[in-house]
Formats: structure tokens, sequence, C-alpha cells
């Protein structure tokens, strides 16, 4: 049974008599799926979350209670900042986990490794003060992964820079910001523009 973070008699264990890679790229999959997974519960609790104050914020503008209504408005921006930062890093998540399934079907350890470490890092870094457990999870694979990497040799490092992996991850991340927006729209309905001159709703 995986475990979602070696514990310390694991890491003693590998120390000794390490892991052979494909098990190693086994478990770091796994991993990955389960913050994908935790991402997924985490936008679907969002979503609920916002459909409350969006009724809130429509049923407030009824009875004209801007005051109320900009409250539950500005929550809801916040709610869907963390929601589109959390599908961004789902679509990043799921091409790093591409990476590692062709490492390990292909063994194309040069061309992979260093653009899912890549990925891995910008993902953990945006949901840094945002899912801080999600991102100490990636954390965690993203080490295991160097270690990997540097067991492998000095060949992997270099021939991995012909394909520099900051580049990939960045184009990554933008396409996935993009499609992340794009689901925003679909998801979630525009927020009321909230005019405080009560005369204005009439």
């Amino acid at each position: 049974m995986f475990s979602d973070k070696p514990s310390l008699t694991d890491r003693l264990r590998e120390a000794i008599k390490p892991t052979p890679m494909k098990r190693r790229i086994q478990v770091a999959c796994h991993r990955i799926r389960l913050q994908m997974e935790r991402l997924d519960r985490t936008v679907s609790q969002m979503e609920a979350r916002d459909k409350t104050l969006y009724d809130r914020c429509v049923k407030s503008l009824a009875s004209r209670d801007t005051e109320s209504a900009t409250i539950f408005a500005n929550e809801c921006v916040q709610i869907r900042k963390l929601v589109k930062t959390s599908l961004s890093s789902q679509i990043c998540l799921e091409q790093a986990l591409l990476r590692l399934e062709t490492i390990e079907e292909f063994g194309d350890t040069v061309h992979s490794m260093g653009a899912v470490k890549g990925i891995l890092g910008t993902v953990r870094t945006e949901l840094e003060g945002k899912l801080p457990e999600i991102s100490t999870r990636l954390g965690d694979v993203e080490d295991s992964l160097a270690n990997l990497t540097m067991e492998i040799g000095e060949a992997v490092e270099s021939e991995s820079t012909t394909i520099p992996a900051n580049d990939d991850s960045a184009r990554i991340l933008k396409e996935a910001d993009l499609t992340a927006e794009q689901k925003m729209k679909e998801k979630f309905p525009e927020i009321p523009q909230i005019y405080n001159d009560p005369a204005r709703l009439r």
C-alpha cells in the first residue's frame, strides 16, 4: 500500500536498500493523484460555499442591503481566486502525471524528469499560503524525484537542460491558467454589480 508521506522507518529503509526506479516513480504517481483528489474536493467545497454566498448576495441586493451584498460579493471573489488556482494546479499536475507515466512505461527519463520537477515546483509555489498541506506534500514528491534524478547520474541532468524545465513548466502553467479561466466562466455566474446609491436600485 502506498503511503502519502514517507515515515522515518521508510526513509531509513530507503537509505539502506533503495527502491527500484520504476517502483519509486509509481509511488510518486500515486502521491500526485492523492493531491489531485484533494484539490478536487477543495474545488467542490468552494463551489458549494460560493453558491451560498452568491445567493445571499442576490437576496441582499433584492432587499437593497448593499452593505451585506458587498461583503458577500467580496467573499465570492476570494473563493473564486482559490478555485481558479486549484483548477490550474490540477491541470498542471495532470501534465506532470502524464510525463511520469511516460517515464515509467518507456524509460524516457532524460526528456521528462526535469519537466516534472519544474511543474511540481511551480504548482507547489502557487499553493503556498493558500493550500499549505497540499503544497508540502508536493514538495515531498519533488524532493524524492530530485533524489532519484541525482542517483540516475549527471548525464540525465546535463541532457535535461536541452529542454529547460522552467520554460516547460511556465508554458504548462500558462495553458492551465487559460483553461482554468474558461472553466470558471462555465462553473460560476457573474457576480452582480453593486451600487451604493440606493436611488440607482429603484
